[in-house]
């Protein structure tokens, strides 16, 4: 492969701005059967040369779906289903990108990364950006991500590092609102069925529209828009409790014993049956660490409350005592 043709992919997968004439030679270059044969050779001696086993052994995996005749027309339509093989392995998710775009499937649609209540995980996307999800979450983009926008839509909670690129701005659209950086750290949380949704701002600088408001915070600073009220309210807020389950640890602190419990259906996938008359005016602060048996939190919280609780599956039943 020329140099030309080498410096023209590396640039293509890293999910930098190609000119109109940049991208003339790479559909060129991928019309020719030959010539294509040498991209994903190309994208194998890549892979190859990474130190990760697992990663290797992976993207093995991806690439003989890719070869195989039979697979193409599945992976086609099964989009999401790649997308979650690559999060997994915490690598760019360029192989599918790159993969759709010589096979040229429609740039409408859209690439779909997700957590199951009970698990986490992370990926770096096509520009280098990274990706941390917390549980039951979905993160959505488009096939052409990082070539005329870096727009993507959140439905969750996740924690952003973006890289710079001042001509394509990183946008997040999460329920109400939008959250556009050039390149900074931020939290956002937008769960279906929230009171409220967040972005709330680590380093850096970011703009968030709401409607017709729009509002640049700095670094410390937390938006958050009311579903319940309509309302946008901005302040302060504690770094270490925002980032906590991003470094593995569950945190209440003057929690709603009712919010508490929600956290604890989503990070142990498990559901609760109880009255939650029996907590309205009740708070809970406590710090655990993620592999915390669930046993053993409850054990501390019903001490807390003075309840009596029965696991029975996946359901938790509170009593009163």
């Amino acid at each position: 492969m020329s140099k030309l043709s080498d410096n023209l992919l590396k640039k293509f997968i890293s999910g930098k701005r190609i000119s109109q004439h940049e991208f003339s030679l790479l559909e060129s270059l991928l019309e020719n059967a030959e010539k294509k044969q040498e991209v994903f050779q190309w994208m194998e001696d890549k892979w190859q040369l990474s130190t990760s086993e697992m990663v290797t052994l992976q993207f093995e995996q991806v690439r003989k779906k890719i070869r195989n005749k039979s697979a193409r027309q599945r992976i086609k339509n099964s989009i999401q289903i790649l997308s979650k093989v690559a999060a997994i392995l915490f690598i760019p998710l360029f192989v599918t990108a790159l993969y759709l775009f010589l096979n040229k499937t429609d740039s409408d649609k859209l690439l779909t990364l997700y957590t199951q209540k009970g698990e986490q995980t992370s990926v770096i996307l096509p520009d280098g950006s990274k990706a941390w999800l917390n549980v039951d979450t979905k993160l959505s983009y488009p096939v052409n991500y990082g070539m005329k926008s870096r727009k993507i839509e959140l439905e969750g909670q996740a924690y952003f590092e973006v890289m710079k690129n001042k001509e394509l701005p990183f946008e997040v659209l999460s329920g109400s609102i939008i959250t556009k950086a050039l390149g900074t750290k931020f939290v956002v949380s937008a769960y279906s069925g929230a009171s409220s949704v967040k972005s709330s701002l680590i380093e850096g600088s970011v703009e968030i529209k709401c409607g017709k408001v729009t509002e640049i915070l700095t670094s410390g600073q937390q938006f958050v828009y009311s579903r319940e009220k309509s309302e946008i309210s901005i302040h302060s807020f504690n770094e270490t409790d925002e980032l906590a389950w991003k470094n593995e640890q569950l945190i209440f602190r003057l929690t709603p014993y009712n919010q508490a419990i929600k956290e604890l259906e989503k990070w142990y996938n498990v559901s609760f049956d109880y009255n939650p008359a029996l907590f309205e005016s009740e708070t809970f602060s406590a710090k655990f660490k993620r592999y915390e048996t669930l046993e053993n939190v409850l054990q501390v919280m019903s001490k807390a409350g003075k309840f009596d609780y029965r696991i029975n599956g996946k359901v938790v039943r509170i009593l009163d005592k």
